[in-house]
């Protein structure tokens, strides 16, 4: 009775007593900011694309026309530019958000691969508490802004090259899929890219030979991200997965047109064996693009390891394979003249820029510590000339053939 009057329970009942937690709420400003941000962000792109910039673009067309535009003609009709503009951008967000999904599976290969580790029974887990990563976490980018870089179990930072690999394939998937779909092969040689482009030709009348070509180009820069991530982590990549994908890009230059642009003859015309049937020229284009890639790039290889980068062991013998095969795939897409001009332009900017690493160093300024060592440098570069004559081939070869 006395428990009962003095308000305190039995000692039985005290023991079964728990304190419900507050419950946490589903969104805090303070806590979400940087995904809050980043929706908005995109938000905002969508509201510019769609709603902003279509009135200025239709007074535009009516102020500069010849003609006088019926008020309900559909090509200043604001609702149609509105629909045409949103499936535009969310297209290309699509495109943005399937590049990085795969960079997201292009740093799992080019971790476990080398390791001989499996990437099909496992997910991604962390590699310091080994607690597998639910899916919202695992999703690209979003899931590194939402985790803020850190663990969610054990809250130890996450290396930040994951999201820049996954931004990187990302932005590379968004700029060759507008050129090659929806500018209809804007940037390939000798097609006529005008009567068909845009958003409407891509959706309802696919080009299915356009289509493989650019899941080839795009196919080909995630393995070259792959071969940088594996170079981070100063591992080898295995040679049979490479050579596979080289036999699957020499059989796509013979059995699709649209993915070798330019023959072996050119620059000196069809001079050469222009008696042997089409698949007989395409095969030779690409196999001796293919020798030629090899070639430059072991030869390269070994100028850059003797002048600058044979101070640094690490990472050494993989580096040259890495090099080289970069070169050989992309001359079996691209052809012996691609791979010549490429590789002898990457190959100086890289030899400047990894001299003036090698002079910062020698100011006890250790840059390779700190970001990327130089072969990582090296190929990086490489592979931005190789999407940047990837984007411009089309006038490359207009000025040099």
């Amino acid at each position: 009775m006395s428990a009962e009057l003095s308000g305190d329970p039995p000692e039985e009942i005290q023991d079964s007593w728990v304190i419900p937690k507050r419950r946490k709420s589903l969104i805090s400003w303070k806590r979400d900011w940087p995904l809050m941000l980043l929706c908005a962000s995109i938000l905002a792109g969508w509201i510019f694309y769609a709603m902003i910039l279509p009135p200025i673009q239709i007074r535009q067309k009516i102020a500069t026309s010849r003609w006088k535009f019926d008020p309900k003609d559909p090509e200043i009709s604001l609702w149609i530019w509105f629909i045409r503009k949103t499936v535009e951008y969310w297209f290309v967000f699509w495109f943005f958000y399937l590049g990085a999904s795969i960079g997201s599976f292009i740093n799992v290969v080019a971790s476990r691969t080398p390791q001989k580790k499996t990437i099909v029974t496992r997910g991604s887990h962390c590699p310091f508490c080994d607690k597998a990563l639910n899916m919202v976490d695992n999703s690209p980018v979003f899931g590194w802004v939402i985790l803020r870089g850190r663990c969610r179990a054990c809250r130890l930072p996450i290396a930040p090259r994951y999201l820049y690999m996954e931004i990187l394939v990302g932005i590379v998937f968004v700029t060759l899929g507008s050129m090659e779909l929806i500018g209809n092969g804007l940037n390939l040689p000798y097609r006529e890219w005008r009567f068909g482009a845009g958003i409407v030709f891509t959706v309802f009348y696919p080009k299915w030979d356009l289509i493989g070509a650019t899941a080839v180009h795009l196919s080909f820069f995630a393995v070259a991200v792959m071969l940088i991530g594996t170079q981070m982590e100063r591992l080898r990549f295995p040679k049979l997965p490479l050579l596979v994908i080289l036999g699957i890009y020499i059989a796509s230059s013979i059995a699709n047109p649209c993915v070798s642009r330019i023959r072996w003859t050119e620059p000196w015309g069809q001079r050469f064996l222009s008696y042997a049937p089409e698949y007989f020229q395409r095969a030779i284009t690409a196999g001796l693009g293919a020798a030629t890639g090899f070639g430059l790039g072991l030869l390269t290889a070994r100028l850059l390891d003797r002048l600058y980068l044979a101070q640094s062991q690490q990472g050494r013998g993989g580096w040259t394979w890495h090099w080289t095969i970069l070169h050989g795939l992309f001359g079996a897409l691209f052809g012996w003249q691609a791979v010549l001009l490429s590789s002898i332009v990457g190959s100086l900017v890289s030899m400047s820029v990894c001299s003036f690493v090698a002079s910062r160093k020698s100011d006890h300024i250790d840059l390779s510590d700190r970001l990327f060592s130089e072969r990582v440098i090296a190929l990086a570069i490489m592979t931005c000339t190789l999407f940047v004559h990837t984007c411009a081939w089309r006038w490359i070869a207009a000025i040099w053939l």
